[in-house]
């Protein structure tokens, strides 16, 4: 038999619990799509520099450190998770709608 102590507990450790799963989301965010939009943003920089292609490659991967930074910075940053993921996919479509146009191949 639940008692009223269990019942109370129980509604005080919700927030708590909303509140670990988001910072959860934010790791997750943080690790993994701070990776894929570093990578993306690597191939389509590379293709779009008008440099000779190892300089392209260079400059992009370079720049892939100061990407992948910034956007572990706005995962925690943001006013909420959801932010942090809608602004992170909108992200990563740019480069991937380039890669698209462009017809790279992997």
């Amino acid at each position: 038999m639940l008692s009223l102590t269990r019942i109370a507990s129980a509604w005080t450790d919700a927030p708590r619990l909303r509140q670990r799963l988001a910072i959860a989301s934010r790791t997750i965010l943080a690790i993994f799509g701070g990776y894929a939009f570093a990578a993306l943003a690597t191939a389509s920089l590379a293709l779009a520099l008008p440099l000779t292609r190892p300089q392209a490659v260079l400059a992009a991967t370079l720049s892939s450190f100061a990407l992948y930074c910034a956007l572990v910075i706005w995962a925690f940053a943001a006013a909420s998770a959801t932010r942090a993921w809608l602004v992170a996919g909108a992200l990563c479509c740019l480069p991937a709608a380039h890669l698209l146009l462009t017809g790279a191949r992997p």
